[in-house]
């Protein structure tokens, strides 16, 4: 369950979350899109599929930010997915642990043997941060349509998000070079 991608931490008191840098990549530039699930639809699930394999992925983790949640449990939802799947499967794999997903805020990494990329799923605010390799923004970009770094599309969802706490939508600006 570890990864040279994102700073997980062994313990719940030590989770690091958005707005904070859950990256640990000096050299990732970062995108957003809205989140609440890892793809919009089976079409983007396939581009995303095809964009792993094409970076030799043979199946992705899911690893749950387990701090992120006050709660009981001490171990975090953990899972691979082949990258040889469907939403549909994914969304099998995923409701084992959470019936009704995106429900509960809970926050994911996303991530492969290659450490040129990562996915974050971020309940609060609701979105997904892509960080990833420049060789591969094109590629991320594509498969989620995601123009820019897609900051200027999801500003106002995360300014209400963050209502009332302008801080912390500048520390996200700030952590994430948006």
């Amino acid at each position: 369950m570890t990864t040279s991608v994102f700073k997980i931490s062994n313990t719940k008191e030590g989770a690091i979350y958005p707005p904070e840098q859950v990256f640990c990549k000096q050299d990732f530039l970062y995108m957003l899109t809205i989140g609440g699930h890892i793809v919009s639809a089976e079409v983007e699930y396939q581009k995303l599929m095809n964009c792993l394999r094409k970076l030799g992925e043979k199946e992705f983790y899911i690893l749950e930010n387990l701090g992120t949640q006050v709660m009981d449990r001490e171990i975090p939802f953990y899972a691979k997915v082949p990258v040889l799947s469907y939403l549909s499967d994914f969304d099998n794999i995923v409701n084992q642990f959470d019936p009704i997903f995106g429900l509960m805020p809970y926050h994911f990494f996303i991530y492969g043997q290659n450490d040129s990329w990562g996915i974050y799923l971020c309940e609060y605010p609701t979105i997904n941060i892509i960080g990833c390799r420049e060789n591969l923004i094109q590629d991320f970009s594509e498969v989620f349509n995601i123009k820019g770094n897609g900051f200027e599309e999801e500003k106002n969802f995360i300014s209400r998000e963050y209502k009332g706490y302008p801080e912390m939508m500048q520390a996200l600006v700030n952590n994430y070079h948006l």
